[in-house]
């Protein structure tokens, strides 16, 4: 079973890969009930990791954007 420590070690599409694996897990409805809980966890901590991987994505790409116009009002005031 993959722990916290390995869903932080996991890349964006790695972790979305595990994360449909987990959903098509839980609605085949063949696992165990504890088996089921324990799946569930992964899948909300996969979702978790996915989430802050996409927002830290997105303020990259806000601060890059930023930097960007900051360097073209320079050259539209010199």
């Amino acid at each position: 079973m993959i722990t916290k420590k390995d869903i932080q070690k996991l890349s964006y599409e790695q972790a979305l890969k595990d994360l449909e694996k987990v959903i098509t897990d839980l609605e085949t409805g063949t696992l165990a009930l504890e088996e089921m809980i324990a799946q569930f966890e992964v899948g909300k901590e996969l979702l978790t990791h996915c989430q802050n991987l996409l927002d830290q994505a997105e303020l990259r790409v806000r601060e890059v954007g930023e930097i960007e116009k900051a360097t073209t009002d320079d050259r539209d005031d010199a």
